[in-house]
């Protein structure tokens, strides 16, 4: 046969296939109203330090990945909105009765297990027993939220706890995943532990287990999520053996997306911006620096003294030389873009006033610059952690309160000398910490009274009657409106008295690769909660 007889077929083939395509592009550019949406379908890649252990929720607070990946399978009763207001999830709906001591759940109907089984309130109820049962392994702070909870299924979808007390932020907490009850019962607390359920675990969130790679771990999407199944088709997390490697990767293109804390390379800023090939997201976090007065001393109980303290500091400077400018200014420990969050004056950095107010208190500078009272002599220890950053944030607020004659000397120890030896038993003089308020930001556990006696975190052993009263009130009532009230007068009360000094909360930066889209910001509660909008996010478009 000729040759050109055997090409003709392709010839016309490929004329019919480019008339075919000149149609589609006709079309689509004479159709104005043409656009790329948002559809299905691509692969993401997150970069991690540690590979996951034990990817069950109530085990996973130990293990930053582990709690991602959970956060992606698993589902809770309710979500946290962007500011931290509970939003429903698992249930639909509640109501809060009985002046605050019942809550009722209506969980949504249709609701399956990732292999297929029915949800239900059994499930629920499951969850919050295996919690409650005193040889529980997991986050103590998940079994103290369940002390004297009873928890009960009115029917297949209603569930019922029921309270001892009024306590206001028990809503927020109730973002812990719910267990399958038909692959876990009958499993003491070692067992639930050590199960291979929690190296292949079976949710109803957005995604799926689907394997472990030699790099990580693999999730598939969810198609029968409630919600409607994630965009991005599969999510992988790759373990790096350090952060140099990820950093790398990520420049590369490697991989899609890496959550930063202080510790941002400095390599990555010609990356973001026009022509970049990352997106930076910059996620103020919940918790927050502070530096603990002990207020039972000498040196610290009289608030003119406090407050020159507060005022020998530019918090702005901290932020900028010891954080990189990744930092807000944290008044009372209520982040800014929180619910609870009512602005509150902070007296101003002016070490003038500072040292003029110190003088006025009766205590003046001796001839090695340091300021005396009597016997007594402004001189302490500044304990933290020997975390490089954290000696370098605590030595710059040393040499500024050096400034106005006060001689704090740093210092560094092991973090679990800092927190089991000193931090907890108030050993201390002077302490920098980070403070986690936890999804709910109550500030009762640091601050009432209650709370001074261990093992409550009120660690600068302040008592003021005004501030117990209202913080008393704000868990007493779940009107969220006149919990924000409450919290502002709160911290008017506590700027007054100044018994610990406000330093800042992080800023996290969370790297992505511009090829992904429909990310948006919102608090860090946890590092997991970057991923509360994942369902959103895409990689592939289509034209409409």
């Amino acid at each position: 046969m000729p040759l050109t007889q055997t090409r003709w077929p392709f010839f016309a083939a490929l004329a019919s296939g480019s008339l075919a395509m000149g149609i589609f592009w006709y079309a689509v550019l004479a159709n104005p109203r043409g656009e790329a949406v948002p559809a299905s379908g691509g692969h993401y890649v997150e970069g991690v330090l540690r590979a996951p252990e034990r990817m069950n929720p109530l085990f996973a607070g130990a293990n930053q990945t582990d709690a991602e990946i959970a956060s992606l399978v698993f589902s809770g009763l309710v979500r946290l909105g962007p500011d931290g207001t509970p939003q429903p999830d698992l249930a639909e709906r509640w109501e809060i009765t009985g002046n605050g001591q019942s809550y009722v759940f209506h969980l949504r109907r249709g609701v399956a297990w990732q292999d297929g089984t029915e949800f239900g309130a059994d499930d629920v109820v499951f969850t919050f027993r295996a919690i409650a049962d005193p040889g529980f392994k997991g986050d103590p702070a998940l079994a103290q939220l369940m002390q004297g909870v009873v928890v009960s299924a009115r029917d297949p979808l209603t569930v019922e706890f029921k309270l001892e007390q009024t306590y206001a932020p028990f809503l927020a907490y109730l973002t812990v995943g719910i267990l399958p009850q038909h692959l876990l019962q009958g499993l003491d607390p070692n067992q639930m532990f050590n199960t291979p359920f929690n190296a292949r675990p079976v949710g109803t969130g957005p995604y799926a287990f689907k394997g472990r790679t030699d790099r990580g771990v693999e999730l598939r999407t969810n198609s029968t999520y409630y919600l409607g199944p994630p965009l991005i088709s599969t999510l992988e997390f790759q373990t790096f053996p350090d952060a140099a490697s990820r950093t790398s990767a990520l420049r590369t293109g490697a991989i899609d997306g890496v959550l930063f804390g202080t510790d941002r390379p400095a390599d990555l800023a010609g990356s973001f911006g026009a022509g970049g090939k990352l997106a930076k997201h910059d996620l103020g976090a919940t918790s927050y620096f502070t530096v603990y007065l002990d207020t039972r001393s000498a040196l610290f109980d009289h608030k003119e003294v406090r407050r020159a303290l507060l005022q020998g500091i530019n918090v702005q400077s901290l932020i900028d030389d010891t954080a990189g400018g990744a930092g807000l200014p944290s008044e009372v420990g209520i982040p800014g873009n929180s619910w609870a969050y009512s602005r509150a004056e902070v007296p101003p950095f002016d070490p003038g006033a500072a040292a003029r107010a110190l003088e006025l208190a009766g205590w003046s500078r001796g001839r090695d610059g340091v300021r005396r009272s009597g016997d007594l002599r402004l001189s302490f220890a500044l304990s933290t952690t020997n975390d490089a950053q954290r000696v370098a944030l605590a030595q710059n607020i040393a040499t500024q309160w050096r400034a106005i004659g006060v001689d704090a000397q740093v210092q560094p120890l092991s973090a679990s000398s800092f927190i089991d030896e000193v931090l907890l038993p108030r050993t201390f003089e002077a302490a920098l910490a980070a403070v986690d308020p936890g999804p709910d930001p109550d500030p009762y556990p640091f601050w009432h009274s209650s709370q001074i006696a261990p093992p409550g975190r009120n660690l600068g052993n302040y008592g003021e009657p005004r501030i117990d009263d209202v913080l008393e009130r704000a868990r007493q009532t779940t009107d969220t409106t006149r919990r924000k009230e409450l919290y502002e007068l709160f911290a008017g009360y506590l700027i007054a008295a100044t018994p610990a000094i406000p330093l800042y909360a992080p800023v996290y930066m969370y790297a992505q690769s511009t090829r992904v889209h429909g990310f948006r910001e919102s608090l860090l509660f946890t590092p997991a909660s970057r991923f509360a909008t994942v369902r959103e996010w895409y990689i592939e478009t289509r034209v409409e």
